[in-house]
This record gives structure tokens, sequence and C-alpha cells, in this order.
């Protein structure tokens, strides 16, 4: 038998999957900017699986917490 539920990680990949077709529609000059945001959706999958239940929070969570360390190390940098 099958699976009934679909895996966080499967779920993930549904999400970058439509992501990624999203992409490709866009203007050529915002492309990198979904493929950044693909880039940092995936960086935390695997701890979403023990504590998030909704893919799309895990992958939201998973960006808001990269681009947080990326300011905090421009925000450190601007401080040196």
């Amino acid at each position: 038998m099958g699976r009934n539920v679909e895996s966080m990680r499967q779920g993930i990949e549904g999400i970058i999957k439509r992501w990624e077709s999203y992409g490709r529609a866009m203007k050529e000059e915002d492309k990198k900017y979904i493929r950044k945001l693909i880039e940092l959706a995936k960086v935390h999958s695997g701890e979403a699986q023990y504590a998030l239940y909704d893919p799309f929070e895990a992958v939201i969570l998973s960006i808001l917490i990269e681009m947080e360390r990326e300011m905090e190390e421009i925000r450190n940098a601007c401080r040196d």
C-alpha cells in the first residue's frame, strides 16, 4: 500500500517545483531572485520534519532564518 499522507520533504519539493515553474515565467532580470529564494527554502528542510506540519510554513521559516542570518552578517560588517 502507498502512503496516504505526503511527507514534509515531498511537500517542500512540491512547493519548490511550483516556484520553479513560476520562475520560468518571470522576466530574465528577476529569475535570480526566485532561484535564491528556492535555495534558501531548502536549507532547513531537514529540521522541519521534526517540528513542523505545514510544508509552506517550513519553506517560509527557512527563508526568513537565512535572510536574518544574512542581515546580521551585513550589520556586523558595517560595525567593523
